[in-house]
């Protein structure tokens, strides 16, 4: 005998126990991040700023000098970044 069940659901529980999940494993990966929220920012910014620049190559042709210039002023900022003299800037 094949028995069919009728659940019903409540768009509003699956909206807050989603709501609610998200929160908590956010929470939890917080705890569980390896590094501080300083690192874990500096490396956001690095990566979107390689973002950007790759973004940029791709949309914006550029001569060879330019982009070579490009590259070395987004090395010196990452090596300064890892030396700690940055200040800000």
């Amino acid at each position: 005998m094949n028995q069919q069940n009728n659940i019903d659901i409540d768009g509003e529980k699956v909206f807050w126990g989603f709501f609610f999940g998200l929160a908590v494993g956010a929470v939890a990966a917080l705890f569980a991040s390896p590094r501080s929220g300083s690192e874990t920012r500096q490396q956001l910014t690095e990566s979107g700023q390689q973002l950007r620049e790759k973004i940029e190559a791709t949309v914006t042709p550029t001569d060879p000098v330019a982009e070579s210039l490009a590259e070395g002023k987004a090395a010196a900022r990452r090596r300064r970044s890892e030396l700690g003299l940055d200040n800000g800037v």
